[in-house]
C-alpha cells in the first residue's frame, strides 16, 4: 500500500524516517509540494 503525500509528511515530522529515508524525502518533490502547501497556509492566517 503506498502512502500519501501528507502521510508520508506525517512520518516526517514524527521522526519515523531513517537517515537514508529522510535525505531522499526531503530532496522530493512530495516534499517540496507540502512545505508550498503548508507556507500558504500559514501566510493565510497572517492576512486575518
Amino acid at each position: 500500500m503506498k502512502e500519501s503525500i501528507h502521510q508520508e509528511f506525517e512520518r516526517f515530522m514524527r521522526d519515523e524516517m531513517d537517515d537514508s529515508e529522510r535525505e531522499k524525502y526531503i530532496k522530493s518533490k512530495n516534499y517540496e509540494k507540502m512545505i508550498n502547501l503548508l507556507t500558504d497556509t500559514l501566510k493565510q492566517f497572517k492576512k486575518d
